[in-house]
């Protein structure tokens, strides 16, 4: 059955309906600075100057910038690369641009330890290997990593690297960098390999001995080689250029295999022995040298006293001979009496008696020692006379 109602019954049961209101320019659409518009365009914006100012990037005190732009490295009106200086910079936001700050001042320590591997880091593999039956030899040959001497002895070595970038550019460019690895690595490797190379060849040019005591210092000098770039640990660094300038090279630890450990022990006892003998001897020759030297220099100084002993009485024999001889010019008669005057004194003084003999007589007359003096002629010299 259909109901009926009349047009005043509608009008006053009908609900109240508001109709939007629709602008003449964008008819269907609402306005408002709320709307999804405005929102996403307000949303653009903000992103945009984020990523622009994403583009300033800050270089440290001693450090320099290289930025990349679009894969070349950006450069100067002379075709050089260019290097930004510390300060605050901008460049074009990723992935446009990118900068690489590049450390000249900081030192780096890379240690290359490739031939010290310790026993214990492998002691698993080792038991695992054996319990299979394997060969021990093969085993310390992968393992074990060593250097020879030049003497054929086996060594564990450690070396630490100080290198100093001094080319920000050739250190960028000379390595190539892998997408995903890690920053450096390649290079970092590269240079472990370049030091591992020379070490090898040095220390095949030493002996055992040099390597671990005498030659250390020698050796670490030759590494390192600051003076002649072209040798050392700096050759294959400037022949590669890799933009780096090595400042030190430290021999951390030189030891022989731990297998051998007790025969180098006795080694070491023996050297330590013929070193306290040496000394030894060292020593006692060194007292033998001291007391010979004195010696020497006693006999030295006796010869030079009577040297100059001799000399005073020769002169002084020479200068009374020149007196007397000056006074025997003058009275020959008399200088003449007066020295054998001198020469009868000095006989009879030792006489205990005296024998006469007269020419063709046999008698012989016996007198006793003369007591007195006997008396000459005065002469200008004075009286003579003597025992």
């Amino acid at each position: 059955m259909t109901q009926t109602y009349s047009e005043e019954e509608l009008k006053k049961t009908a609900m109240p309906l508001e109709l939007p209101i629709l602008s003449d320019d964008e008819p269907g659409q609402p306005q408002g600075w709320l709307s999804a518009q405005w929102v996403l365009g307000y949303f653009v914006i903000g992103v945009i100057i984020v990523w622009l100012l994403s583009g300033f990037y800050e270089v440290g005190v001693g450090d320099v910038a290289v930025v990349e732009r679009l894969g070349q490295y950006i450069t100067t009106g002379h075709g050089h690369t260019r290097l930004f200086e510390p300060g605050l910079n901008y460049h074009l936001p990723w992935p446009i641009d990118k900068d690489y700050i590049i450390p000249l001042r900081q030192e780096h320590l890379l240690e290359v330890q490739d031939f010290d591997t310790s026993p214990a880091s492998y002691l698993a593999i080792k038991k695992l290997w054996l319990r299979e039956g394997r060969s021990l030899r093969v085993f310390d040959a992968i393992f074990d990593p060593y250097v020879i001497t030049g003497d054929k002895n086996v060594l564990h070595v450690r070396i630490a690297l100080q290198y100093r970038i001094n080319n920000p550019v050739d250190y960028l460019t000379s390595v190539y960098q892998a997408p995903g690895a890690p920053p450096n690595a390649g290079r970092i490797n590269l240079i472990r390999a370049l030091a591992a190379h020379v070490l090898i060849r040095k220390i095949a040019s030493a002996t055992v001995d040099q390597a671990l005591y005498s030659g250390k210092a020698e050796l670490e000098r030759r590494l390192y080689s600051g003076i002649r770039p072209n040798s050392g640990m700096q050759a294959p660094m400037n022949q590669l250029g890799l933009g780096i300038q090595v400042k030190k090279v430290l021999l951390e630890y030189v030891h022989w295999p731990a297998a051998v450990d007790s025969a180098f022990n006795q080694v070491l006892t023996a050297r330590q022995k013929a070193a306290a003998e040496v000394q030894n001897a060292l020593q006692q020759a060194n007292h033998n040298t001291t007391v010979a030297q004195g010696q020497a220099q006693a006999i030295l100084n006796r010869a030079e006293s009577r040297a100059n002993r001799v000399v005073q009485e020769a002169t002084g024999q020479m200068q009374e001979f020149s007196a007397i001889y000056a006074q025997y010019r003058k009275n020959p008669r008399v200088i003449s009496l007066k020295l054998l005057s001198d020469a009868l004194s000095r006989v009879m003084g030792s006489v205990a008696r005296v024998f006469i003999v007269q020419p063709r007589q046999r008698l012989v007359l016996t007198l006793p020692a003369p007591h007195r003096r006997i008396i000459m002629p005065t002469s200008p010299l004075g009286t003579a006379g003597s025992r």
